[in-house]
This record gives C-alpha cells, structure tokens and sequence, in this order.
C-alpha cells in the first residue's frame, strides 16, 4: 500500500514526462486500481508487456524524483503552508501554486 501511494504521489508531478502509452497503463495500475492482467486484456497486450513496462516506469520516477525532486519540495511547501495563519495569504499562495481548486 506504501508503495502504491509512493508512485501515485510521483505520478502528480512527472506523469506528463512519459509516452501516452506509458501514461495510459501507469494510470490504469495506479490509479484505477487495475492488475496486470486487467490492463493486458484491455489494451490487447500480454501481461509480461504491461509488467515490464510498468517495472520500467517506476524505476524512471525514481530517477525523476531524485534529480528534480518536486515530490520533496512539494510536501515541504506544504508544511510552511499549514503554519500560515491568515487565510486570505494562504489562499493566494495555494492558487499561485496551482494548489487550490
């Protein structure tokens, strides 16, 4: 479970960075909850493919995260985030951040 939250997490900041194959089956295992086999069925492929392709794509987010480190700069923005006080700066600074929806 720590680990599917790890990558879903990864996947925020760097899904835009891989193909739209890769993006379309890394959204299928992660964030529809979908298994190898699913996927396989679903976009007419073996399961060893999508296996590989997904062992492949995590070891690339890793890569990301270690030489841009969005992931960690993110969540210690959000730390100083939750110190601010005053709301109306708060909110101007989570919608500058594209964080407030």
């Amino acid at each position: 479970m720590k680990e599917l939250i790890k990558y879903s997490e990864l996947l925020y900041h760097y899904l835009p960075l891989f193909t739209k194959k890769q993006q379309k089956y890394l959204s299928m295992y992660f964030f529809n909850d979908m298994t190898y086999q699913e996927i396989s069925n679903e976009c007419h492929v073996s399961p060893v493919a999508v296996f590989d392709l997904i062992k492949r794509c995590k070891k690339q987010l890793l890569s990301y995260e270690s030489k841009l480190n969005l992931h960690k700069i993110n969540i210690e923005r959000l730390k100083y985030y939750q110190r601010i006080k005053d709301k109306k700066i708060k909110e101007e600074l989570l919608k500058i951040d594209n964080i407030y929806k």
